[in-house]
């Protein structure tokens, strides 16, 4: 039999053989969908846990429809940097840069007129929430 007849027949026999094993019940624990996000021990940001260089992990709301991708970097000193990738046609990088700060209720603020966003950290990860939406950044570690 040359080899392409034999694979053929593999291919056939594999899904008959999965067909003969018994059903399980799944415990309803194990049903539901688990995301991620949902697994880590989150806890407001301080500045120090800001210092770095983040991009995008998960994007969340309305601003997902408009922002495909987005980095900051965050220095020590009150400053960031970063870019968006913005959805086109066609899609276009903006820069952003300026100040950092929290405000009163603790809400970080990037930028002079930017609506504050509640900051939270968890395990190298950065989640900003505001009214748009929720933000997850991931730690990038410059090597």
């Amino acid at each position: 039999m040359d080899p392409y007849t034999r694979a053929g027949l593999l291919l056939a026999v594999v899904p008959l053989g999965t067909g003969c094993l018994a059903s399980t019940v799944v415990a309803e624990d194990d049903r539901a969908v688990r995301t991620a996000e949902a697994e880590h021990a989150w806890r407001a940001a301080s500045a120090a846990d800001l210092v770095g260089l983040w991009r995008t992990r998960a994007l969340t709301g309305a601003a997902a429809a408009a922002i495909l991708d987005l980095s900051y970097w965050i220095s020590a000193d009150g400053r960031f940097s970063g870019a968006a990738l913005f959805a086109g046609p066609p899609p276009t990088y903006q820069v952003l840069a300026g100040t950092w700060r929290f405000d009163e209720q603790g809400r970080l603020v990037l930028g002079d007129d930017a609506e504050p966003a509640r900051a939270e950290v968890a395990d190298g990860l950065l989640r900003l929430s505001g009214s748009e939406g929720s933000l997850t950044l991931e730690r990038t570690e410059l090597r």
